[in-house]
């Protein structure tokens, strides 16, 4: 979002802003790179911590999609069903890890992770799927309690 941040962190870089949710970030984050052809995509955003000892600017290092849930299916809860690899996504040696859903997290979700989020999900899969390397840093906006929609 814009607003979370106005203009490019790298004077070379290209910034695209993607909106909020996984299908925003998927297609802008596909788009860009077929437009911009890039070495290295970089994130910004937003996250809600469920660790009290995380604050700032943290850099994420695994994501899950934490409202991925066919265990009717006989399938984990995260998994994609019928990708072996789709449980989580590791990108950097960080070991802080993301969960990703297009849902705001006023409560903890089922899924164990460190943050939650709308969008890191369906952008590191597109990267994955590309050989494009991926950082992520979330800004700490909230703690994914029941004040997280006022922070």
């Amino acid at each position: 979002m814009e607003d979370e941040l106005p203009i490019s962190p790298i004077s070379s870089g290209i910034l695209v802003h993607m909106g909020i949710g996984k299908v925003n970030a998927a297609w802008h984050t596909a788009r860009a790179l077929i437009d911009h052809e890039p070495d290295l995509v970089v994130n910004f955003g937003t996250a809600g911590s469920l660790r009290p000892d995380l604050s700032g600017l943290v850099e994420v290092g695994v994501v899950m999609q934490r409202d991925m849930d066919a265990r009717a299916l006989g399938f984990l809860v995260g998994q994609t069903l019928f990708e072996i690899d789709s449980a989580e996504i590791r990108f950097s040696k960080s070991a802080i890890s993301c969960g990703t859903g297009d849902s705001f997290a006023a409560t903890p979700p089922e899924l164990l992770c460190d943050l939650v989020d709308m969008e890191l999900y369906a952008i590191a899969k597109i990267c994955r799927a590309e050989n494009v390397p991926l950082r992520a840093f979330k800004y700490i906006s909230d703690q994914a309690d029941g004040y997280a929609p006022q922070d």
